[in-house]
């Protein structure tokens, strides 16, 4: 997402109470520290760990 969206506030890319008189200065922060961030990164936890299970021949319900 580039900072260009990420300037609209919603609440998926609100930081806390300051993005509204320092929005300027915390929108560099918003694509890693807003609820956007976190959904992001827990998928990307999520989809590393089903890869990593995918490689291992013993776990037949996640085929390689």
């Amino acid at each position: 997402m580039s900072l260009e969206q990420l300037a609209n506030l919603s609440s998926l890319t609100a930081l806390s109470p300051v993005d509204g008189r320092y929005g300027s200065r915390t929108v560099a922060l918003r694509e890693h520290f807003s609820e956007y961030g976190l959904i992001r990164a827990r998928v990307e936890v999520e989809v590393r760990w089903l890869q990593c299970l995918a490689n291992h021949p013993e776990i037949k319900e996640v085929p390689a």
